[in-house]
């Protein structure tokens, strides 16, 4: 596409008002609390609308649109049961004692339950899931520009990472969410914008649903709860998987998120920010999941069925070039650059926080000086950016959509994560013995079921499981840390 003048300066302008909060958000920035955890100084405002961002981004503008044009409405669960309850569960139950045990990172929580092998662990895990997740950004921000512009895939990549970079090596977490308060005030507004020029051209919802029903191969589609025999989305397997395991660890567990709430100014902040941010995300998976089934009413014969080969990330490039007329070309674009600096600067900052705080400081330089925890954290920046961009290719070649790679990412771990989380939470008769084979039989078993070709959902939840009763069985037989070790990390130890 060729870019009108007014397209090119909405866009100049959305790059230069950011990177100039950005810039703006560095300054102050003295030890590496303030870095990490922006000196636990965020309102609860600003936290709710970083934590929306965080996680809506360009591999869910990109991602939701192919998968809702292969599975159709299924895919809002992701906010319906992953999203809403899991959020709520996370403020009201889990958030006090994070914030209030004044842990940085979520392995520093789970070393201090159990033991430093398990946050060590986790620590690992987590480094390098974070480092696949930039890479599927990179990934995601590549497929739009490739398709709009028509430029190369490396040099997507490379223009992102030096835009992110720029400011998020110098302002840690304060830049971070002063950018993305400004980018969830502009990514609505795109997305809506592409929802609406949709449905105008399919002629309403009524003409949408006739058209996409109309085909021999989408007759699940509206259902959001699809049969037990669904391909990829059976209802059990959402139900568990996605309910009972992937969503509550998501919001719960996943450090890019719960690092905002550890940084809101008071208790009471990180509590309203979860649940501001659960009443902005209940339009989310409207705007996310219907343009894919626009493409469908509108371009099946274009697109084809999904099969072996078939590209779910050049869907919503698609329809931008199609629907989307000169001037609305460059608020849809400041949007999409919006969401894909937001989820990089995410990752990356908290990717950060967690290689300083449990990786350097306990085994590498125990005595570390705070300055110098500082300028390695603002290096690891630049390096997680360009191992990212590294890996970026091998996302783009093994796998369909950007979404359903984040996911099976999530899916190796998360269920022993969470396992270890609700019992070390709730019960103070968990040991550090029953959290590292609960751990290991937890991930191990996610490793085999992928081997083997199951669902990523039903992988999360045989994890869960086995990280489960592996955990209680070990930690009846071993004992428990004193109650004055436990307090304030045990909901009945306050």
């Amino acid at each position: 596409m060729t870019l009108s003048p007014l397209d090119l300066g909405l866009i100049v302008l959305y790059l230069l008002t950011v990177t100039g909060l950005g810039l703006w958000a560095s300054r102050g920035i003295r030890t590496s609390r303030d870095y990490f955890l922006a000196g636990k100084s965020i309102p609860w405002w600003a936290a709710g609308m970083s934590l929306v961002v965080s996680d809506i981004g360009a591999k869910d503008m990109i991602g939701l649109a192919g998968d809702g044009y292969r599975y159709g409405v299924v895919m809002m669960n992701f906010d319906f049961v992953g999203c809403i309850l899991p959020v709520l569960l996370a403020a009201f139950l889990f958030m006090p004692f994070f914030w209030g045990s004044n842990v940085t990172t979520i392995p520093e929580y789970l070393g201090r339950r159990y033991n430093p092998s398990v946050r060590t662990f986790f620590a690992v895990v987590w480094s390098l899931f974070m480092l696949a997740t930039v890479a599927t950004i990179l990934v995601s921000a590549a497929a739009m520009f490739e398709g709009l512009l028509g430029w190369s895939f490396w040099f997507s990549v490379g223009v992102t990472s030096v835009l992110v970079g720029l400011y998020t090596a110098s302002g840690g977490l304060r830049a971070v969410v002063v950018t993305e308060v400004f980018s969830c005030v502009v990514l609505i507004p795109g997305a809506t914008l592409i929802c609406v020029l949709g449905i105008r051209e399919v002629g309403g919802v009524s003409t949408l649903m006739a058209k996409v029903s109309a085909l021999s191969w989408t007759r699940e589609h509206f259902e959001l709860l699809p049969s037990s025999s669904h391909p990829a989305y059976p209802w059990p397997a959402v139900v568990l998987g996605l309910g009972i395991v992937l969503g509550p660890a998501y919001w719960i567990g996943n450090q890019a998120i719960v690092q905002r709430t550890l940084g809101a100014s008071s208790e009471d902040d990180a509590r309203a920010s979860y649940v501001f941010c659960a009443a902005i995300k209940l339009v989310f998976p409207v705007l996310l999941v219907l343009p894919g089934l626009i493409a469908l009413a509108l371009y099946a014969e274009e697109l084809g069925p999904p099969g072996a080969g078939w590209d779910a990330n050049q869907v919503l490039p698609l329809m931008v070039k199609r629907l989307v007329p000169p001037g609305a070309l460059g608020i849809l674009m400041g949007a999409f650059i919006a969401g894909v600096m937001a989820n990089l600067e995410s990752y990356i900052n908290s990717a950060s926080t967690l290689l300083v705080t449990d990786l350097y400081r306990p085994f590498v330089r125990p005595r570390a000086s705070d300055e110098e925890c500082l300028a390695l954290g603002r290096f690891l920046v630049v390096g997680l950016l360009l191992g990212g961009a590294l890996f970026s290719y091998q996302v783009k070649t093994r796998f369909a959509s950007v979404f359903e790679a984040f996911q099976t990412f999530l899916s190796f771990f998360q269920g022993a994560l969470f396992a270890l989380l609700l019992f070390g939470m709730l019960t103070r008769r968990a040991t550090a013995e029953g959290g590292v084979a609960g751990m290991l039989v937890g991930v191990a078993t996610a490793a085999a079921l992928t081997a083997t070709g199951q669902l990523y959902l039903w992988t999360a939840f045989g994890s869960f499981v086995a990280a489960s009763a592996t955990l209680v069985a070990v930690s009846l037989f071993t004992t428990r840390k004193p109650d004055d070790e436990l307090r304030g990390l045990v909901c009945w130890i306050r």
